[in-house]
């Protein structure tokens, strides 16, 4: 018998010839076991997110307590009971349709469904559910396109005379961050009557009209606020409302509203809480979840203990909400350019610096960081402080070689500190890169993206050059800044407590 032997070369030459016989012989394409699972259509679609709104404005003035505007206000509510609506005796159509200034109760789904189809929401089809879902998301407002005009307009407030805005918040489709912000739109003096004019606590030129709130109109400080978790929406801050800002028997114990302004204009403005929480910190706070409902209070007040030179001031000014997604988010926020944490008093004494005037110095030290993806340069800082007796940041220390030794110090990747010869009369602004000094200590400070800078502003006294403790006091900080890549410039404002 001859032994076959099959060599790797021979047998594929071998496999090439069957290959090449079975393609001749006319045998076809050899079949194969074949199998294919697909899933088609495959999508991408963006998720949801709406903060809607309904409010109700209340006054007490010369009237006493009256309703000022309200949403949703499509019909009359009955004047024995407010949270109630008037009954109509037209069986189909059981309200009476008629706007009083008073907020409507919100019809909850399983009420709009047992009007129109007499059953539970639950009950219904997915298409029906769908309409009363629009009918009931259509309660309420979004603004400021669903506005006609201002929710607040008054125009002839007198001293005594107080007011609430009671919000009601609704998130939808998914839960998020909350923030109350806004901000001053225009301050004014309108000129002067004869009695501000004889008022020596009188600031702002007769003239004066500004957007900026470094400004001389007095109401601005006389307006007293207040600003709660209004459980149960009525506008009253009652017995156990979580009170964020105010709240205290005296009114002149309340913030300014001008201090209120500063806070709503800074970043995203003051952080909510969503299960009420006025001690929580930005992040990582509760978030308001979606299809429920929450209250924010917003009081004011004129307190009767005053002055004439409120006198036919006049300001304008923005409130609202802003609001984040909760995935992949943790409260601390995305709009804001700089942020400014941290600040502390720093009391000065002969052992940290040498004070040539004979009385003892005292520093305001925050951190700044900027949030923006690249390098920015602080251009100025305009400090603000709410006690009028502090006129002065001068420095007025003997040796420059301590931080202390300038009237700022920026300590940044590439550090900026101004010295001004005389100091900055408060409230004032210091531009760094022109400190009148023909030395190295007029550059403008830079912040890389997410670099932290320690800022200190030294020394605060009064007119007659006496150094002031600022601790417990009011700073209203302003830093204006420019992208060193995109030119961009912009302004950050906050207020701080030493």
């Amino acid at each position: 018998m001859t032994k076959l032997t099959l060599t790797r070369r021979r047998l594929l030459a071998g496999l090439g010839t069957v290959g090449v016989a079975s393609a001749g012989a006319g045998l076809g394409t050899t079949a194969y076991f074949s199998d294919q699972e697909t899933f088609e259509n495959n999508r991408f679609t963006a998720g949801e997110f709406d903060l809607v709104l309904d409010w109700q404005v209340t006054y007490t003035g010369p009237d006493g307590f009256e309703y000022v505007t309200a949403s949703p206000d499509e019909y009359r509510n009955d004047p024995d009971d407010p949270t109630q609506l008037a009954a109509n005796p037209d069986f189909f159509n059981p309200f009476v349709e008629d706007s009083d200034g008073v907020r409507d109760p919100i019809f909850t789904r399983n009420e709009l469904s047992a009007m129109r189809d007499g059953v539970d929401y639950d009950e219904l089809d997915a298409d029906r559910q769908a309409t009363v879902e629009s009918r009931f998301r259509s309660q309420f407002a979004d603004v400021p396109q669903d506005l006609d005009g201002p929710i607040l307009d008054l125009d002839d407030v007198k001293p005594g005379d107080s007011g609430a805005v009671s919000f009601s918040l609704h998130l939808f489709d998914n839960p998020g961050y909350v923030w109350l912000n806004g901000g001053l739109v225009e301050a004014r003096e309108n000129g002067h009557t004869e009695p501000e004019a004889s008022d020596p606590d009188t600031t702002g030129a007769p003239d004066e009209v500004t957007t900026n709130l470094d400004n001389g109109v007095e109401l601005l400080d006389e307006i007293r606020v207040t600003v709660w978790y209004d459980t149960d929406g009525d506008g009253e801050i009652d017995a156990g409302d979580p009170v964020l800002l105010g709240g205290n028997a005296d009114p002149t114990a309340n913030p300014t509203l001008r201090q209120l302004l500063a806070l709503l204009s800074t970043g995203n403005g003051i952080p909510l809480a969503g299960d009420a929480d006025t001690g929580a910190d930005a992040a990582g706070r509760a978030c308001f979840e979606n299809s429920a409902t929450y209250y924010v209070g917003f009081r004011w007040e004129l307190p009767v203990d005053h002055a004439n030179r409120i006198q036919s001031d006049g300001v304008t000014f923005d409130v609202g909400f802003y609001a984040e997604q909760c995935r992949h988010n943790d409260g601390s926020g995305m709009g804001a350019a700089l942020t400014v944490r941290n600040a502390a008093a720093i009391p000065l004494g002969g052992s940290t610096a040498s004070d040539s005037g004979g009385s003892t110095p005292s520093a305001l030290g925050f951190d700044v960081e900027n949030g923006l993806g690249e390098s920015v340069s602080l251009t100025s800082v305009t400090v603000a402080p709410a006690d009028p007796s502090l006129t002065l940041l001068s420095d007025d220390v003997a040796d420059p070689g301590s931080r202390f030794g300038y009237e700022v110090y920026v300590d940044a990747s590439t550090p900026g500190y101004t010295d001004v010869a005389g100091g900055v009369g408060l409230p004032g602004t210091i531009a760094f890169g022109s400190d009148g000094y023909n030395d190295g200590a007029d550059q403008e400070p830079i912040l890389t993206p997410g670099g932290v800078a320690d800022v200190t502003l030294t020394g605060f006294r009064d007119a007659g050059g006496t150094g002031i403790d600022v601790s417990g006091r009011t700073v209203t900080i302003t830093l204006t800044y420019r992208g060193e890549t995109s030119g961009t410039t912009g302004t950050e404002v906050v207020t701080v407590v030493g």
